[in-house]
């Protein structure tokens, strides 16, 4: 039966590369865990497993194995597209598995964070699929800012930042719509991916990797009346993109308190679950 080992993982800063290497723990399903296989890389450019294949029952002999009959498929299991990678005779009983889950490598921006991975021998049709997740927080909240008496004056794309400044005005509800990841743009009815308020504008967001859904939550306040003025949700039938909700009252207990406060928002991924955290700033 075939089992997987983490090697190392690879991480460009600055444009040198630094290499952190694993604990070197083989793992296959039904023999020494009884749950489906997950492995979690820290944050990476680059992953390096080893495979091999146990050929008695009690994990002591390993059969001969070569990249002429083992291949492997590496996807983004929340679009279904290919992850690139690479496999290599290390040796007679082992080969390696290098997964390049950086879009970029010279400029690491985008990093696809789930991976689904199956290995096949074709001698037997022996296989091992396992999920791997690569930890990539601090990456930017994008967001459109609408005033809601005038939203003739909205932007129509998004703009990005992890702590956000917006400035409210008076007489006026307001809200924001916030993508984790990826960017949003106005777009008609046939190419939306949702509409705010509902059947009145059309979004649409950047198709991209890690096309997960997410939950969102307010996890902190700077002070206690902003719980009474605003509220965070997701995007009626669409969990990729949230809402923020800011009531009239806001300026009123800005300019009373004369304070310049501040939401927090957590973002948890429902598949990955990567969980990251934005603040949104308020002034007048």
């Amino acid at each position: 039966m075939l089992q997987v080992e983490m090697i190392e993982s690879i991480l460009i800063v600055s444009d040198n590369q630094v290499t952190t290497s694993a604990d070197g723990e083989w793992y296959e399903p039904g023999f020494n865990i009884m749950t489906p296989l997950e492995i979690e890389f820290p944050v990476s450019d680059q992953l390096v497993l080893r495979i091999r294949k146990r050929a008695d029952s009690t994990g002591t002999t390993f059969s001969n194995i070569s990249t002429n009959t083992v291949s492997a498929t590496v996807t983004d299991p929340t679009n279904g597209r290919a992850v690139p990678f690479s496999v290599a005779n290390l040796d007679s009983t082992h080969i390696t598995l290098t997964i390049t889950n950086s879009l970029v490598m010279a400029d690491p921006v985008v990093r696809i964070r789930t991976m689904d991975i199956l290995i096949k021998d074709s001698s037997d049709d022996d296989f091992l699929t396992f999920r791997v997740l690569v930890d990539d927080q601090n990456k930017p909240l994008h967001y459109i800012f609408v005033e809601s008496s005038d939203m003739n004056q909205r932007i129509s794309s998004s703009i990005q930042g992890r702590s956000i400044y917006l400035s409210v005005k008076a007489g006026s509800d307001h809200y924001l719509l916030f993508s984790p990841y990826a960017s949003l743009k106005e777009t008609t009815l046939d190419k939306a991916n949702f509409s705010y308020p509902l059947n009145t504008i059309f979004y649409k967001r950047q198709d991209s990797y890690n096309n997960e859904d997410y939950s969102f939550s307010i996890s902190a306040y700077s002070d206690t009346f902003m719980k009474d003025v605003v509220s965070v949700m997701n995007l009626p039938s669409y969990n990729k993109a949230g809402v923020l909700l800011v009531d009239r009252k806001i300026y009123k207990d800005i300019t009373e308190n004369s304070v310049n406060p501040y939401v927090e928002i957590n973002v948890n991924g429902e598949l990955s679950g990567i969980s990251d955290t934005f603040r949104i700033n308020f002034k007048i």
